[in-house]
């Protein structure tokens, strides 16, 4: 048996856990369905498209506004911080925006162009750009929620991990959030094949890990994994729900059946599946 890398693992059981392309043989498939439901989200509604909130490069979101005072929904791609672009998921404004929700989805700059800090800091950035221009795009500042997909739900957690009187704003400008199929510890990632574009250090991973960020404050927050996935990413999302709920949050966990984690951020375009359900209900919509 090879020498074991992390917990019960061997390299090549440890990459196989993280490495979708190989456990997802749908991958490619799952993709192309999305493209109908994504270019219909653009054409259908009133869209600005790569509207800046910094000058790096990735600094830009596309909004769907809102009617005036509508709640705010922030949605961050995954693509293990290396790849993928806001525009592949706007699919997920479509549900929302039909049920009055002003809906954003953020780029930022990937690895290994950038380093993991800088892209939590464009994320911080984006919310903080999202709270100071929300009524000039039909929306409530009070009402910001933010959800994200893989590394976009490690983004999230790591937004609400955020201390934002730092940047001038209340402490609490996150109203609700789900983390989906989110990275909650980094140091798998760190030893795993992942780190041959993302560089991360020992110290680096562990900064930049949720778990080992846990808010002084946090609002009700669902964290959610699709229940086809790999043992590695159900656990990261129960460790941080525990870690969560172990400090006094309202916190809880939520496997979406039947889906794994390339299908998962479809559940967005199904206003009756739970995960939409989920963020409806936090949204008051």
């Amino acid at each position: 048996m090879s020498d074991l890398i992390y917990k019960n693992y061997n390299q090549e059981e440890l990459d196989l856990e993280y490495d979708m392309r190989r456990r997802c043989p749908n991958f490619a498939e799952v993709l192309a369905s999305m493209e109908p439901h994504t270019e219909r989200a653009i054409s259908n509604f009133e869209c600005q498209i790569d509207v800046a909130f910094g000058e790096k490069p990735g600094e830009k979101l596309d909004i769907w506004p809102g009617r005036g005072g509508a709640p705010i929904l922030l949605f961050i791609h995954g693509g293990y911080w290396k790849t993928y672009d806001k525009n592949m998921f706007s699919f997920v404004a479509e549900r929302f925006v039909e049920a009055g929700a002003c809906v954003i989805l953020n780029n930022y700059d990937l690895c290994p162009s950038v380093r993991m800090d800088e892209i939590i800091r464009q994320n911080r950035a984006a919310i903080a750009w999202i709270y100071k221009n929300a009524n000039t795009i039909g929306g409530d500042p009070g009402r910001i929620h933010v959800t994200g997909h893989s590394a976009g739900g490690h983004l999230t957690a790591m937004t609400l991990a955020t201390d934002w009187e730092k940047y001038g704003l209340p402490f609490d400008v996150v109203n609700g959030a789900v983390p989906l199929s989110g990275l909650f510890d980094l140091e798998p990632i760190r030893l795993s094949y992942l780190n041959a574009e993302l560089y991360m250090d020992k110290d680096e991973s562990h900064r930049n890990s949720p778990i080992h960020n846990i808010p002084k404050w946090m609002p009700p927050t669902v964290v959610a994994v699709g229940g086809g996935e790999t043992d590695e990413f159900k656990r990261q999302s129960k460790i941080y729900t525990d870690a969560c709920r172990n400090a006094g949050f309202d916190v809880s966990y939520l496997e979406v059946r039947n889906s794994d984690h390339v299908s998962v951020p479809g559940e967005y375009r199904n206003k009756l599946s739970p995960l939409t359900a989920v963020l409806f209900s936090q949204m008051g919509l």
